[in-house]
């Protein structure tokens, strides 16, 4: 497949770049800033806020972002909708901005990217795409301009769409925006190593191009563009619906044994009476790591059962495997047996396999059970690091409020996703500790955010999020107290 990944701040040209590389070369343009634009607008049209998590991630599923072919352009529809003229309201630049910082869309997103760029040749711009979205594309460019030169275009191009907005407050928007995109907490925008940089202040549009072609090593240039754009929309399309269907096929134990692991998950959530507080946060089937503390031997059941979704995996001792049909009922939930005390090849290729196909993985990183079944954490395990680093994955942290029992009504609380970026790139067993250690720091937040909505908020997400809110404005009123000091 031919990824030419570009990456750059507001302004500086990349999608008409884009498409113009992408018309030449005959392959797909894939406008990730448009995706983002196109879940703002959803959100917003919903009457949310966009910058607020828990508005954003239960509006998720409800957004379908295909494509459709019109002359020479690829037009963005939302839900079926033609959007392409809408996201690109001014606004929308600062409520995409604000979407593109909840975890919760950038997973569903970014997996929806991957997934399009593995399937199909294509061209996409962005912040983050060289650095996160597609770090192992061949051809990669970090494209560029002053920001005063960014505001003139973008004012230019705002005036022809009959959109008048003041020179001062472009420039001032699109330096905010680079702030932004430049210290967010995850992917921010960076030039990679391996970029090749592009400063177009200078340069026509066709100069830019001609750059990026130059760079592009292409054996069998596509002579029939329009028929080979066509073809590979319907790709686009086709590959976007799998993934909204969870299209991913394995090999599957046979009918039986598929039936009963069907049972056992519907038995699970019967049995184990569990709540689960924000379980939107998550995703079912996106790829990432989930951990969880660790208490009995049936802490997995409520995860796998109304969680992780039906692709999920979960590590378990490969002593349970020994008896032939557990063994197979285990397989056909999701178990992925593990020899602990010893280095297991077969499971680590197991683990890092079913991350590469885009399924989310339980991995229990205490090692073993909290057998005093008190709130503390047991030292954690430094495989949840690795596996993290090195499929570049998400982590999805949840609690169990206490101890897991057969008809006992107990709490699980899904916390927000979290990326070891900062870890990236180097020698994994250089950092696997200290990334051990922020993991735990993360899990202990959330141990302290659970126990506030259980003891202080006596269960009730209403009041946990009124009481969220209501420290958020004190916060912001001391601030406001202590400038004006």
């Amino acid at each position: 497949m031919i990824n030419i990944a570009i990456d750059g701040p507001s302004g500086a040209g990349k999608s008409t770049i884009a498409k113009i590389v992408a018309k030449k070369l005959g392959i797909t343009y894939l406008d990730t800033g448009a995706m983002y634009r196109a879940v703002a607008l959803y959100v917003v049209n919903k009457g949310k806020d966009p910058s607020i998590e828990e508005d954003v991630a239960p509006l998720l599923s409800e957004i379908n972002i295909s494509y459709i072919k019109k002359d020479d352009d690829n037009l963005i529809c939302l839900n079926g909708c033609d959007v392409s003229e809408e996201i690109r309201r001014h606004e929308m630049s600062k409520y995409a901005s604000q979407v593109s910082k909840i975890p919760a869309v950038r997973l569903f997103l970014v997996d929806m990217q991957r997934n399009i760029a593995s399937n199909t040749d294509v061209v996409l711009d962005g912040r983050d795409i060289t650095s996160y979205v597609l770090p192992d594309a061949k051809h990669k460019f970090y494209l560029t301009a002053d920001a005063e030169e960014r505001a003139k275009r973008r004012c230019k191009e705002l005036a022809e769409k009959g959109q008048e907005m003041p020179y001062e407050q472009v420039l001032q928007d699109i330096k905010d925006r680079d702030f932004n995109d430049m210290n967010r907490s995850f992917a921010p925008l960076i030039k990679t190593a391996d970029s090749i940089e592009i400063d177009s202040t200078h340069m026509t549009l066709q100069e830019v191009a001609d750059v990026i072609l130059n760079n592009v090593e292409i054996k069998n240039p596509q002579e029939n563009y329009e028929e080979k754009s066509l073809a590979q929309i319907k790709d686009v399309n086709a590959a976007v619906s799998k993934q909204i269907k969870q299209r991913t096929k394995q090999n599957k134990p046979n009918i039986f044994y598929r039936g009963l692991a069907n049972f056992v998950r519907w038995a699970m959530g019967a049995v184990w009476t569990t709540r689960i507080y924000f379980a939107d946060r998550f995703p079912k089937n996106s790829k990432a790591i989930v951990i969880c503390n660790h208490y009995s031997a049936l802490d997995p059941c409520v995860i796998m059962s109304k969680v992780l979704g039906k692709n999920g995996k979960v590590l378990m001792k490969y002593e349970v495997m020994k008896n032939k049909f557990v063994g197979k009922v285990a397989t056909a939930i999701g178990a992925i047996p593990v020899k602990r005390g010893e280095a297991d090849v077969n499971a680590v290729k197991s683990i890092l396999g079913a991350l590469g196909k885009n399924q989310p993985v339980l991995i229990f990183p205490e090692g073993t059970r909290n057998k005093s079944g008190n709130k503390e954490l047991l030292p954690f395990k430094s495989g949840v690091a690795t596996f993290a680093i090195k499929s570049k994955s998400p982590i999805v942290p949840m609690l169990y409020y206490k101890k897991t029992g057969i008809f006992k009504r107990n709490k699980i609380i899904v916390g927000t996703p979290f990326w070891l970026d900062k870890f990236y790139g180097q020698k994994v067993g250089d950092v696997k500790e200290e990334a051990t250690d922020y993991i735990f720091e993360k899990m202990q937040e959330l141990r302290a955010e659970l126990d506030i909505l259980v003891e202080k908020c006596h269960g009730s997400k209403k009041k946990y999020l009124k009481y969220k809110k209501n420290q958020s404005m004190e916060l912001c009123a001391n601030v406001g107290e202590s400038r004006k000091k």
